[in-house]
C-alpha cells in the first residue's frame, strides 16, 4: 500500500490543480468488497489499486503531461524547431535530397515521435492532393520543412494541441457540467483569457501608418471591424432581420430548428435536477460532435438539393452545459410542402444513428413553425450568449426536455466568455448563413466610395446601385439586408450566380510566402458585377495602404487604447480629432493615390518602368532619355 500511495501522489503532482480533488475521489477511496466474503489480503488490494492507477494514467496521462504554461509551450516550440533543423542537417549529411521521399518519410516519423502533432496537424502540414505532380509534391515537402523549422508555427500548433488535449481530459474526468465548469473547464477559461490578454497587449503596442500619415494602434483598427463584439453582433442581427423581411415579402415559410447529438457524445447525463456520468459516453470531444453535425447536415442538404428544395437562413452552434455542441437554425422554404420535406429529411438523417435510444424521437430534432415577424426574437438570445453584445444575465440549457438554469453567481459576465472560450478551444464556427449572399460582398461594398458609382449610374447598372444604397445608411434609413439580397439575386443561388463578386490584387510572377509557397491569389481589393455592361469594372474598396511603424511608442498614436477609461471601443477607434495627437501628415509622393493604378500595376510601371515579362512597345532612345531625366528632376525636388 506504500507503493499505492507513492504512485497516487505521483499522479496528483502531475495533474492540474483543478483535477486533484476529482482524482482523489476516483482513486483515493477503498476497494469495494463483498462483506459476506473474507476480505482479500493487503497485497491483492494493493495490486488492484495499482491497476486502477495505471488505467487512469493511461487515459489521462497525456493530458497531465501536457498541462503546460504558455512559457513552457513557447520553450517547447523553440526546442522542437531546433530539433527539426538538426534532423534536416543530418539528412543532408546522409546525402538525402531536399523533398525526396526518404526525407519526407523520415520527417514524418520524427514529427510523430514528438507527440506534439495530431493526424489532423500532419495532414494540414503537407497539404497533399491526388492531382499533385512530382514537382508539386517536392515543393509541398520543402514548404512543410520550412514550417517545421519555424518556431512561430510550432507555437500555434502546440497551443491548440495542448488546450484540446487537456480540456478533453477535464471533460472525461467530469469537470465540465452544470455543477462545475459550465461549457468549459475553469482552466480552459483561464487559458483563453490569457490568450486574449496577450493579443490585446500585442495589438496595443503595434503601430501602423496609412498613406495620409495617420498613425493608429492595431487595437484601434480592430475595434472598427467584426473583431469588436458590438459590431459583430449588430451585423448578425441586421442580416437576420433582413432575411426575415425578405421571407415575409415573398410569403416563405420559416422554421426554428434545434438539432442535437446522439447520447454517446454527451459525457454527463442529467435527470431529476442531478448530474451523473453517462454510461454510453465513449470519449468523444466537442470537436468530434461538431464534425458529426456537419457531416449529417451535408448529407441532408444534398438530399434536399436533389429534390430541388431551396432553403436559406442562419444556424448557430451552441454548447450544452457539459460542452457537447448542438445547433439552432432559422430556415425558410418557398412553400409549406418544402417545409414538410425539410422536416422529414432532417429527422431521417438525424435518427439514422442510435435512433431507437431513449428520448431520440422526442428531443434529437425539434422543429417549430415561426410566427411572422418573430425570427429576430428567436435568434437574439443565442447571438447574445455567444458575443455578449446584449445584456443577458440568464443562460438556459435544455437537456432531454428539462430546462437547466446556468447560474454563474457573482460572475454573470462569464457566460458569453465561457461560450467564446469553448468555441475557440475546439475550433467551432458559431454562426453560419445558409443560402444567402456572401457577407464579404456586403462588407466590401460598404468600403466603396460614392464617386466610383457615377459611371455605373450612367451605364444603367441598377442592381449594383441598389446593392450599394442598401449597404449604407441614409439619414434615418438604416442599411437594409433585404434589399441587398434582392439586388444580389435573391436566395439559395449558386456561388457563381450572385450579381457581385470579389476581385483580388494582381500577383507578381514568382511571388512566394515566407515558407516558399507560390502565392496564387492576392488580397481582396474590391468588387465587380458578373454580368452586364459593367462586368469587369472594378469598385475599389481597399484604397489605403498601411505600413508598420518601427521605433515609435503607442503614445504617438491617436490616443492610448484603454477601454476602461475611454469608453466604448467603437468610439475609441474614431480618434479624438486633435491635430496634435497625430503624426505629421506626409507629403503626397505620387499623383496616383486613391485610385486603381496602384492595384493594377500602372503605378509600378510609371515609377519603375516596364518589366521584362511585359510586352511593351519600343520607344526612340531620345524619348527614353527624356523621361529618365524627368524622373531624376522629380526625385531631386
Amino acid at each position: 500500500m506504500q507503493m499505492v500511495q507513492h504512485h497516487l501522489q505521483r499522479v496528483l503532482e502531475a495533474a492540474p490543480k483543478s483535477w486533484q480533488q476529482a482524482i482523489r475521489t476516483q482513486l483515493g477511496g477503498g476497494m469495494l468488497v463483498d462483506e459476506s466474503l473474507e476480505a482479500p489480503p493487503e497485497w491483492a488490494q494493493a495490486w488492484d489499486k495499482l491497476q486502477q492507477i495505471a488505467g487512469f494514467d493511461a487515459r489521462y496521462g497525456n493530458a497531465s503531461r501536457l498541462n503546460l504554461s504558455d512559457f513552457e509551450i513557447c520553450t517547447w516550440a523553440k526546442r522542437l524547431s531546433g530539433a527539426v533543423g538538426e534532423f534536416l542537417a543530418s539528412c543532408q549529411a546522409a546525402g538525402m535530397a531536399t523533398g525526396a521521399r526518404e526525407q519526407y518519410q523520415a520527417l514524418v516519423v520524427m514529427l510523430r515521435g514528438t507527440g506534439a502533432l495530431s493526424d489532423e496537424d500532419l495532414d494540414s502540414l503537407f497539404k497533399f492532393q491526388h492531382s499533385d505532380t512530382q514537382e508539386d509534391w517536392e515543393k509541398k515537402v520543402a514548404a512543410a520543412i520550412e514550417r517545421a523549422c519555424d518556431g512561430a508555427w510550432w507555437r500555434r500548433k502546440l497551443r491548440r494541441h495542448v488546450a484540446r488535449v487537456v480540456e478533453a481530459g477535464a471533460i472525461r474526468l467530469g469537470l465540465v457540467n452544470v455543477a462545475r465548469g459550465r461549457y468549459i473547464s475553469h482552466d480552459g477559461l483561464q487559458r483563453r483569457q490569457a490568450q486574449i490578454k496577450r493579443n490585446i497587449d500585442v495589438l496595443t503596442r503595434s503601430l501602423y501608418r496609412n498613406e495620409a500619415g495617420q498613425v493608429y494602434t492595431l487595437a484601434e483598427l480592430a475595434a472598427l471591424g467584426t473583431a469588436n463584439p458590438t459590431v459583430r453582433g449588430g451585423e448578425l442581427m441586421t442580416r437576420i432581420r433582413g432575411a426575415e423581411e425578405y421571407a415575409d415579402s415573398h410569403g416563405h415559410f420559416g422554421l426554428f430548428i434545434t438539432l442535437t447529438l446522439p447520447s454517446k457524445y454527451h459525457p454527463v447525463a442529467f435527470s431529476g435536477g442531478k448530474t451523473r456520468p453517462n454510461e454510453k459516453y465513449q470519449g468523444a470531444t466537442p470537436r468530434d460532435g461538431q464534425q458529426w453535425l456537419c457531416n449529417t447536415w451535408a448529407k441532408a442538404r444534398a438530399q434536399l438539393g436533389r429534390k430541388g428544395i431551396k432553403i436559406y437562413g442562419l444556424r448557430v452552434a451552441e454548447p450544452h452545459h457539459d460542452g457537447t455542441p448542438h445547433w439552432h437554425a432559422l430556415l425558410w422554404t418557398e412553400s409549406l410542402e418544402d417545409a414538410q420535406q425539410l422536416e422529414s429529411t432532417l429527422r431521417r438523417y438525424w435518427l439514422k444513428e442510435d435512433g431507437n435510444e431513449r428520448g431520440a424521437q422526442e428531443y434529437r430534432v425539434c422543429i417549430k413553425r415561426m410566427d411572422k415577424g418573430g425570427a429576430a426574437g428567436y435568434v437574439a438570445k443565442y447571438i447574445a450568449k455567444s458575443v455578449g453584445h446584449i445584456a443577458l444575465a440568464d443562460h438556459q440549457d435544455l437537456v432531454s426536455g428539462e430546462q437547466i438554469a446556468m447560474n454563474f453567481g457573482a460572475e454573470e459576465s462569464q457566460g458569453h466568455q465561457r461560450v467564446d472560450a469553448w468555441a475557440a478551444c475546439w475550433g467551432i464556427r458559431q454562426f453560419q448563413t445558409i443560402g444567402m449572399p456572401s457577407v464579404t460582398a456586403w462588407r466590401e461594398l460598404r468600403r466603396v466610395s460614392h464617386d466610383q458609382l457615377e459611371l455605373f449610374a450612367k451605364e444603367g447598372d441598377q442592381l449594383t446601385m441598389r446593392a450599394y444604397r442598401a449597404c449604407h445608411r441614409h439619414g434615418d434609413i438604416k442599411a437594409d439586408w433585404r434589399v441587398f439580397m434582392e439586388a444580389m439575386g435573391g436566395h439559395a443561388r449558386r456561388r457563381d450566380d450572385w450579381h457581385l463578386k470579389t476581385v483580388n490584387r494582381m500577383v507578381e510572377d514568382g511571388q512566394v510566402n515566407k515558407y516558399g509557397e507560390e502565392v496564387k491569389v492576392g488580397r481582396i481589393v474590391g468588387l465587380t458585377p458578373r454580368k452586364g455592361r459593367m462586368s469587369g469594372r472594378w469598385l475599389v474598396s481597399r484604397r489605403i495602404a498601411w505600413v508598420p511603424v518601427a521605433g515609435e511608442s503607442s503614445t504617438h498614436a491617436s490616443h492610448d487604447f484603454d477601454a476602461a477609461k475611454n469608453g466604448d471601443a467603437a468610439e475609441q477607434a474614431q480618434g479624438t480629432g486633435m491635430a496634435g495627437a497625430r503624426a505629421p501628415q506626409a507629403r503626397a509622393w505620387t499623383g496616383f493615390n486613391n485610385c486603381t493604378a496602384r492595384i493594377t500595376g500602372e503605378l509600378r510601371r510609371a515609377i519603375l518602368g516596364v518589366s521584362e515579362r511585359e510586352k511593351a512597345p519600343t520607344y526612340p532612345q531620345e524619348t527614353i532619355d527624356y523621361f529618365r531625366r524627368l524622373r531624376q528632376m522629380e526625385a531631386q525636388q
